[in-house]
């Protein structure tokens, strides 16, 4: 007998929720939680030059689990998650170019961990200068340098050091573009400013608007003139 009144302000309470309260009543609902993030990797670097380290660093994978990497198919490297989910790595990039590569080589780094899995890649090029014709009347010989893997940022000089060892010129050649600091110039006099005289003379290329023996990095090319 004494649970009618009970089950009467019961069916109130509900009648009152589907009526003009039912509003208020949806707003109440808790919204369900966001998706988790998705795996990711990243590299410290978009180019490296060749046998150069590279960093890897993760997050979003589960704590404390078995991680494997493959680079363009093949098996890379395995490794375990720290207790947050993250990637700690540090591995290096090939140490040669590919046969019949252009200067800049393209790679996929995949990581997978249980059902995760992220991608990354990055490109491998080596420190090189060159110039073509190597020969002809110095006089009038144009030549286009073609110079790779100096990376961005700062300008490409070309420093003429004499048989003597002394420096006899300091000739900017522009800045090198893209990830890897590639530079291509225009048709250009092999000697701009001056007339060499015979003997081994030596043709540094560096981002040092000045010329150094030490300057690190740099390519030297001897050049002979008889």
């Amino acid at each position: 007998m004494t649970g009618r009144p009970s089950i009467r302000r019961l069916v109130a309470g509900v009648a009152a929720l589907t009526g003009a309260g039912a509003g208020a009543a949806a707003l109440a609902i808790p919204e369900s939680a966001p998706a988790a993030a998705a795996p990711l990797i990243q590299l410290n670097r978009a180019c490296y030059q060749t046998a150069q380290k590279a960093d890897l660093r993760g997050k979003g994978f589960d704590p404390t689990s078995h991680w494997t990497a493959r680079l363009d198919g093949a098996a890379f490297g395995t490794g375990t998650t720290d207790s947050a989910g993250h990637i700690t790595a540090t591995f290096g990039v090939p140490s040669h170019l590919r046969k019949r590569s252009t200067g800049e080589d393209s790679y996929k780094l995949v990581v997978r961990e249980g059902k995760h899995s992220a991608t990354a890649g990055f490109l491998v090029t080596h420190l090189n200068a060159t110039f073509a014709p190597q020969s002809g009347n110095l006089a009038t010989l144009k030549v286009r340098f073609h110079l790779l893997g100096w990376f961005s940022g700062g300008s490409l000089y070309l420093h003429y050091v004499s048989p003597s060892g002394a420096s006899r010129q300091d000739r900017k050649l522009g800045a090198p573009g893209g990830s890897c600091g590639h530079l291509t110039t225009a048709p250009l006099k092999l000697f701009q400013a001056f007339t060499p005289k015979q003997g081994k003379w030596v043709l540094q290329f560096d981002k040092s608007a000045t010329y150094k023996a030490t300057t690190v990095p740099r390519v030297a090319i001897p050049y002979k003139i008889s």
